[in-house]
C-alpha cells in the first residue's frame, strides 16, 4: 500500500537550504497554528491533492535532471502524517538528492530522531514566533541544522553503528554571515 500525502504545492526554492537548488514539497493540514506564520495556507484543511508517495519520488527525479541538488519536506511534522509514514518518506525521497526536514514543531528531540531515522542531511526546526522573528533573524527560536553520519566505535574499537552528528547553521541565514 502506497502511502499518501497532502500534498499542497511542488516547486523550485533557492532560499530553504543554503547553497542548495532544492525541490520543494509542501504538506498541508498542518495543525501548529503558529501566530503570523509565513505559509498559513498549509494549516488550511483542504489540500490539493492527497498525493502517492511514487509521485512525489517522480517529480523530484524530474527536478534532479533539471539540476536540482536537494529536496525540502515543509510542514512535516505536525500534519497528520505517522511518524513511520513520514520516516520512509525522508528515506524514500533521501535515496533520489539529500533532503531536508522543515518542521513547525518545537519538539526539537522528536524533529531529530524523526530526521535521524529518516536519513536526512538537514534539519530545521521550531515554530515561528512573531517576537523571536524567523530563521533570518538573529533572535529566532528556530534552528537549522546539517546532520552528519559517522561511525561509531565503542572503547574497544569495536564499529556499534552510526551516530548522528547535529551542526547548528541557522547563522547562514542572518545577514553578513556566509
Amino acid at each position: 500500500m502506497s502511502i499518501l500525502v497532502p500534498l499542497v504545492s511542488s516547486g523550485i526554492t533557492m532560499n530553504e537550504i543554503p547553497g542548495r537548488i532544492a525541490v520543494y514539497f509542501e504538506l498541508g493540514n498542518c495543525t501548529q497554528g503558529c501566530p503570523g506564520c509565513h505559509s498559513p495556507h498549509l494549516s488550511e484543511q483542504q489540500v490539493l491533492a492527497i498525493t502517492p508517495l511514487e509521485e512525489l519520488e517522480s517529480i523530484a527525479e524530474t527536478q534532479a535532471t533539471k539540476g536540482a541538488n536537494a529536496i525540502v519536506l515543509m510542514g512535516g511534522t505536525t500534519n497528520g502524517i505517522s511518524d513511520d509514514d513520514l520516516i520512509t518518506i525522508l528515506s524514500t525521497l533521501s535515496c533520489i538528492l539529500p533532503v531536508c526536514l522543515y518542521s513547525g514543531s518545537d519538539d526539537a528531540e522528536r524533529d531529530r530522531d524523526l530526521a535521524e531515522r529518516g536519513n536526512a542531511t538537514w534539519l530545521k526546526t521550531g515554530s515561528y514566533k512573531a517576537e523571536l522573528g524567523g530563521l533570518t533573524s538573529p533572535t529566532t527560536n528556530q534552528r537549522f541544522y546539517r546532520i552528519d553520519y559517522r561511525y561509531a566505535k565503542d572503547h574497544s574499537g569495536v564499529y556499534t553503528g552510526t551516530e548522528a552528528v547535529f551542526t547548528d547553521l541557522t547563522h547562514l541565514f542572518q545577514k553578513g554571515d556566509t
